[in-house]
């Protein structure tokens, strides 16, 4: 029996690569036929086959779908050139073909990811095999370096300089430090072990617990689980770090049994983890727009092939809409994002806990008593935490303190990256308040009446509230050149997008909002409107096993340990 099977389409969304081929039958045969919706794909090369996700789509077409960074065992398509074969039952029916019309037009679909400031590319480039016969479709893929430090011109300055560029590259060089912390915490492990019960709790990125980690260890004392396990934390911040420090941080990494954080990690990147450890991220931001993680690969603050978020046991997500989400963003496959719900929702829908975090608001402000309250609270601009910023430019303070009146007060509630405060003018500061010492931004929720933020996950709170929000997008489209969306901004805002802040007053002014988008928001981003998510984590993640999903993936191990890592 014999089988053709060609290129229909290819197309890219972010790190999704998909192709549509077409198989037909080129040859009767009284052979029973086989059933087109049984064929599957596979990549080859001259000596590894993977399987592709192979999806029917009628009348002998086939969607293939491959993530190029996380393609199998969570790591990218391997560097060579490969084809793709259609099979039924174990026996090969066609290598994949390209008309040979569409050959010059390749380029217009080859892409070159770049990543470490600039110095690794990992290109995906398609074309035919070397046949005077039958060419083949093929797709070459292939990582490339250069050296950071580039030579100079001058043969007597590259002489001269050779000794002090060397130290540079060792100086910039990431593998001795990446081989140093391996070692360490191999050594702690084997020295100190773990008592099979500990867990830690830790962030890179906060001063204190607070947030998810906080609601699942308070939940936890709540159940009487300080009595089974043993709590250990490490909070810090990038300012605050310290050899002596980062050296304690390795041990506790290394001698614990669960790993709970709340944001990137980046020691867990090298770090030994023996394969009985649990590394459970329980991401702070619920569902915003802004690309994270390898959902930006090769954009602007790209992550490398290999990096911290690869090492999660698991992941939680608030819906299953959301799941797909964070496996790209992690590049971890969809079976180790589990859609627990966000720990912290638990207290923000608790009506004894929110109706105390109100009055406490009001008895420690007063004088806002009565009065309507914009929160104001962006996210940053910038690659994160070491060079975040807000454009106040943007923002005419005496306009809007102007608008405000006597009846409405604006708090200022900054990402907690940004450190520069808002510059509010002095005369301005009865209406225009800076709220950066004002408890829990969870708490000014709860008493804000209208929100405006712009691509933060600040909306996943907030929309609960069914109260009305705005979005002042004045740099979108840089934003999603530079930074990407993972969704349509516009589409999917739970209000009204404002470019500039004439029409952000006016939305204001006309109470012009499109509250009508809240409802579609909700249902997409919440498996459980509830206050069980805490529980779910500890009893799912922690103290057992998530629900087995469905799907293509549900086959997939999570790696705990990986040698030889991309």
């Amino acid at each position: 029996m014999g089988f053709d099977s060609a290129v229909e389409t290819i197309a890219w969304e972010r790190v999704h690569l998909t192709i549509v081929t077409k198989l037909t039958q080129t040859q009767a045969d009284t052979e029973p036929a086989v059933p087109p919706d049984e064929v599957t794909y596979r990549l080859q090369s001259l000596r590894f086959g993977y399987p592709v996700q192979t999806e029917y789509l009628g009348d002998g077409r086939h969607r293939l779908t491959l993530t190029i960074t996380d393609f199998h065992d969570r790591r990218p398509i391997p560097d060579g050139a490969w084809r793709l074969i259609a099979e039924h039952g174990g026996t090969d029916l066609s290598a994949v073909r390209l008309p040979l019309d569409r050959v010059d037009a390749m380029d217009d679909y080859s892409r070159v990811f770049l990543y470490s400031q600039n110095t690794e590319s990992y290109s995906v480039t398609f074309g035919i095999t070397e046949s005077d016969v039958r060419p083949e479709f093929v797709i070459r893929t292939y990582r490339f370096y250069r050296n950071p430090v580039v030579a100079d011109l001058s043969s007597a300055k590259r002489v001269a300089g050779t000794a002090a560029r060397r130290l540079k590259v060792a100086a910039s060089d990431p593998r001795p430090v990446g081989l140093a912390i391996r070692s360490l915490s191999r050594m702690f492990r084997r020295v100190f072990g773990s008592p099979g019960n500990r867990i830690l709790f830790a962030s890179e990125m906060r001063g204190k617990l607070e947030g998810n980690l906080l609601r699942v260890r308070d939940r936890m004392l709540e159940r009487g689980l300080d009595g089974q396990f043993e709590f250990t934390y490490s909070f810090r911040l990038p300012s605050s770090s310290s050899t002596l420090g980062t050296l304690g941080l390795i041990r506790k990494l290394a001698t614990a049994d669960i790993i709970l954080v709340d944001d990137y990690f980046g020691l867990l990147e090298n770090l030994y983890l023996d394969p009985k450890v649990k590394v459970i991220q329980l991401w702070h931001a619920g569902s915003g727009f802004k690309s994270i993680g390898y959902s930006r690969f090769g954009k602007y603050g790209s992550p490398k092939l290999f990096n911290a978020h690869r090492r999660y046991t698991y992941a939680i997500a608030g819906s299953t809409h959301l799941v797909p989400v964070y496996a790209e963003a992690f590049g971890i496959e969809e079976r180790a994002v589990v859609p627990t719900g966000l720990p912290r929702i638990d207290t923000f829908l608790d009506p004894e806990l929110s109706r105390a975090a109100v009055d406490a608001f009001y008895a420690a402000h007063p004088e806002l008593v009565g009065k309507r309250i914009i929160l104001f609270a962006p996210t940053f601009r910038g690659r994160g935490i070491l060079d975040a910023y807000y454009d106040y430019d943007q923002i005419d303070f005496a306009r809007w303190w102007e608008q405000c009146g006597d009846d409405t007060v604006v708090l200022f509630r900054m990402h907690h990256f940004v450190a520069e405060p808002p510059p509010i003018p002095e005369q301005y500061r009865d209406r225009l308040i800076d709220a950066a010492g004002f408890g829990d931004t969870n708490d000014l929720l709860r008493v804000a009446d209208v929100l405006i933020t712009d691509y933060s996950s600040v909306i996943y709170e907030y929309s609960l509230l069914r109260r009305p929000m705005l979005f002042f997008s004045y740099d979108r489209e840089v934003y999603a050149a530079t930074r990407g969306f993972h969704r349509d901004f516009e589409e999917t805002a739970p209000g009204k997008a404002c470019d500039t802040f004439d029409e952000l007053l006016t939305a204001i002014a006309e109470s012009d909002f499109e509250t009508w988008r809240i409802d579609a928001f909700v249902e997409e981003n919440f498996d459980y409107v509830d206050t069980g998510s805490t529980d779910r984590v500890i009893d799912w993640l922690i103290l057992g096993e998530p629900p087995q999903p469905a799907g293509p993936d549900a086959d997939r191990q999570p790696a705990a340990d990986q040698e030889g890592q991309a």
